[in-house]
């Protein structure tokens, strides 16, 4: 169950698209520019600091029976760690989306706004915040792995 990495560029190209169209839209009808606010920010780290810690569990579980020990391991719940699975993808797809967004409104804001300043900062932040998510759901991917064999494959 891997990622397309071509769904992935597209969701990211739609994303910067849409933030680029609505900060034009908006300017001009007059409307105040989209800017990421403190929440959104702050949001975005909390879910990608969620999800990765929710995972340390199963984390730990394949580094124990990696380690071969001979004290039994409790397993995780296998449906929580598939549950846990998809919602690290779907993390990741949400990032790559609002990163696209906020790096399409960076490319307005410095290609076609008289007035940047005020509004590059925040966007930026957004820009970073998205990719800090997207890194949360990425640590939180990579812990749902399964245990190698004793063989030296991936089961």
């Amino acid at each position: 169950m891997k990622l397309d990495l071509r769904f992935l560029v597209a969701w990211f190209v739609f994303g910067a698209i849409s933030g680029g169209s609505v900060a034009q839209l908006t300017s001009g009808y007059g409307l105040a520019f989209p800017a990421t606010d403190a929440f959104l920010a702050t949001s975005l780290i909390a879910i990608g600091i969620a999800v990765y810690g929710a995972t340390f569990p199963i984390f730990r579980y394949r580094r124990q029976v990696e380690k071969a020990s001979s004290q039994p391991v409790k397993r995780p719940d296998p449906l929580l760690s598939f549950r846990l699975l998809v919602l690290s993808r779907a993390v990741m797809i949400t990032a790559l989306g609002f990163l696209g967004w906020h790096l399409g409104q960076l490319i307005w804001l410095w290609g076609f706004s008289i007035a940047p300043a005020g509004l590059v900062s925040p966007t930026i932040i957004g820009a970073a915040t998205s990719l800090l998510m997207y890194l949360g759901g990425l640590g939180a991917e990579f812990n749902c792995r399964l245990p190698k064999d004793p063989d030296g494959d991936s089961a």
